[in-house]
């Protein structure tokens, strides 16, 4: 019996990067659970069937019907193709926004990211460029464009999916590491401007935004690295975590949907461990 969750996010829209799978997808199912609508992004028209059809209707099963109550009838799930790693990913998402959600976003997960590693002694600069695309630049323009146009609602909720390698590195994910950094970064700054002090963004006032770093956790991306690669993982960080085992999706997406209520109002500008102690942040 899936958990009987309160809709205290009824009537907002949430935009998730990366949703059609792994966390991303976790983060709308646990989203979707709680009343909010999703706008969910992908790379491809597969991953749009999973969200617009898949992932509504699994809402509908589990949530809804398994716990004897009605689908609220403002709840709405849907794929967009609008690819990281495109140059009109902001403005896709923003068109989509205003044709399709009434113009207005409440929350803004940024889960997708180029997993692609960085091996010091390896890389071009057409392998630098394309990891600072996805997991600096687009992130960027996603939150610029949605200001742009003053599609943030008061209260809006603003979240970077990170890792913890911003904190835990390694030699062969050198560029990962740093963007995962600078999404953190970016996070300190943009609580600091939409917070409500700075009167032009104050269609906005009351944002949050913080970081969430994931620990080692078992998604496709993880598994499909290899046995071997997978064994070294376990190695690497359950030594070092407070509870040894992986993490799964719905882990990290509870965390995330903490800092999307109420009840976080008051935390922002923080990065938050989901790692199982692996990372312990004080």
């Amino acid at each position: 019996m899936p958990p009987v969750r309160e809709l205290d996010l009824l009537h907002k829209v949430a935009v998730i990067s990366g949703a059609s799978r792994g966390i991303g997808r976790a983060i709308a199912y646990h989203l979707a659970s709680r009343g909010c609508s999703i706008l969910g992004t992908c790379s491809g028209h597969a991953g749009v069937d999973a969200l617009s059809t898949g992932l509504s209707e699994e809402v509908s099963r589990r949530v809804f019907a398994a716990t004897a109550r009605e689908r609220p009838e403002s709840l709405q799930i849907k794929g967009l193709v609008a690819d990281i790693f495109s140059d009109d990913c902001a403005s896709v998402i923003a068109d989509e926004l205003s044709n399709a959600f009434n113009g207005r976003v409440d929350i803004f997960v940024n889960s997708a990211c180029d997993p692609m590693p960085g091996v010091i002694g390896a890389m071009g600069p057409d392998e630098v460029r394309h990891s600072l695309l996805g997991n600096i630049q687009t992130p960027v323009m996603i939150v610029e464009e949605l200001v742009r146009r003053r599609l943030f609602q008061p209260d809006s909720r603003i979240i970077y999916v990170s890792s913890i390698r911003s904190r835990q590195p390694w030699s062969d994910q050198l560029m990962y590491a740093a963007g995962k950094s600078a999404g953190e970064s970016l996070c300190r700054t943009w609580a600091q401007a939409f917070g409500g002090k700075d009167d032009r963004y104050a269609f906005m006032a009351g944002t949050t935004a913080n970081a969430v770093t994931a620990g080692l956790t078992e998604t496709e991306a993880v598994v499909n690295c290899g046995p071997e690669a997978v064994q070294r993982f376990q190695d690497e960080f359950f030594p070092s975590q407070s509870i040894p085992r992986f993490g799964q999706p719905e882990d990290v997406a509870d965390v995330v949907g903490l800092l999307c209520g109420h009840d976080a109002r008051w935390i922002t500008g923080c990065v938050v461990s989901a790692s199982g102690g692996g990372i312990k942040i004080g």
